[in-house]
């Protein structure tokens, strides 16, 4: 799996913070999260979803638009509480 820049909030907070992929999977790991769900969740960022698992809202940290979406100013815009959860 490709190391992937995140942006990474608490469920329910407005504090985000940047991390890795590679940083982000140990912690979900030590979660509970197997290599099968690793990769799937590592998929759906890559495709642009905003993820909620395991307490934390993930999604893909652009630095430019892609599609003419800025989809960091889209998660931004997000209510965090409204987002549905994974299942995982």
């Amino acid at each position: 799996m490709d190391n992937i820049s995140l942006l990474v909030s608490l469920e329910g907070t407005q504090h985000q913070v940047t991390t890795d992929w590679r940083s982000l999977s140990a912690t979900l790991t030590k979660r509970g999260l197997d290599e099968l769900q690793l990769s799937q969740l590592h998929t759906e960022l890559r495709a642009g979803l905003i993820i909620t698992t395991r307490g934390l809202t993930l999604a893909m940290k652009s630095e430019k638009k892609m599609g003419g979406i800025n989809y960091e100013a889209l998660y931004a815009s997000i209510d965090k509480t409204a987002v549905a959860h994974h299942p995982q």
